[in-house]
């Protein structure tokens, strides 16, 4: 752990992403995230190995987090009691924790920092991002390439009344009670607001809405390969949890409407602190 407070940190659970977790980490360091607080889900791949030099430098923490046998249904309700954990380990640790998964790519399309965005909402109890939700564009295997520069397709959002998407949740940890869900939290005082400082809705919190991504946005690579997405599929339905079913190749075109390359600019940076030591 660093001696100064964090001003952004991130939450997430994962399980079996070792082979994505550098990506992830040096991306959101390099949009001005500090710390990561990690849940690991009963992993079986080298994570440990991939995550030991950012451990030794105080930049991740990783709580090892087995889904309770209480749980009958796996990784996705084992979120919210590592996001409730989260909160009561590290309320005092952050000015601001964001709660996002090892899929989703946070940042803004300004090009400003994520703290340098966040200290326009310091009144404010939590900010709700909205996430675009990116396809396979056209891989059928993994890539050679990183993330951010290999799915560029995306899903179309054209209609307010209907092309709704959940959002994820930035908060000020002094002022939250507990997690309702993976994408929004009850506060003990103020409410979250969107980009454009509407207030969130609360009832229940953390509801979809039309994107707006203007400030601040989420990628959300949601399948990645064809052959990786089928895996994902596979293990969420043997955790008993639901995924998206009936007409695939329908579902995979849907994620295909629209090229959106906004994040690529990160593109050299990130190849740049990917070949260097962690540090």
């Amino acid at each position: 752990m660093t001696d100064a407070k964090p001003y952004i940190s991130l939450c997430s659970l994962y399980r079996d992403h070792a082979e994505y977790l550098r990506e992830w980490i040096e991306f959101h360091r390099l949009v001005g995230v500090e710390r990561f607080i990690l849940y690991d889900n009963e992993s079986s791949d080298d994570h440990e190995e991939v995550l030991a030099p950012y451990v030794e430098r105080g930049i991740v923490e990783v709580h090892h987090w087995p889904t309770p046998p209480s749980v009958e249904r796996g990784v996705p309700w084992s979120i919210i009691g590592a996001f409730d954990d989260c909160i009561a380990r590290h309320r005092e640790d952050s000015r601001w924790i964001g709660f996002i998964d090892v899929d989703e790519f946070l940042f803004s399309p300004t090009r400003r920092s994520l703290p340098d965005v966040l200290a326009g909402f310091e009144q404010f109890s939590g900010v709700e991002v909205s996430r675009l939700e990116f396809g396979t564009s056209g891989h059928r295997t993994k890539p050679d390439g990183l993330v951010i520069e290999s799915y560029l397709q995306r899903r179309s959002y054209t209609s307010p009344k209907k092309d709704w998407e959940h959002v994820k949740s930035i908060v000020d940890p002094t002022r939250v009670e507990r997690a309702f869900n993976a994408h929004g939290f009850f506060y003990t005082q103020g409410h979250a607001v969107y980009e454009n400082r509407e207030r969130a809705h609360d009832d229940p919190p953390g509801r979809r809405i039309f994107p707006l991504v203007s400030l601040l946005r989420i990628n959300h690579y949601i399948t990645k390969s064809e052959e990786e997405y089928e895996r994902k599929g596979a293990q969420w339905a043997a955790a008993g949890a639901p995924w998206p079913e009936g007409d695939r190749s329908g579902f995979l075109a849907h994620l295909s409407g629209e090229r959106d390359e906004a994040i690529t600019m990160y593109v050299p940076a990130l190849r740049e602190a990917l070949s260097q030591p962690v540090g």
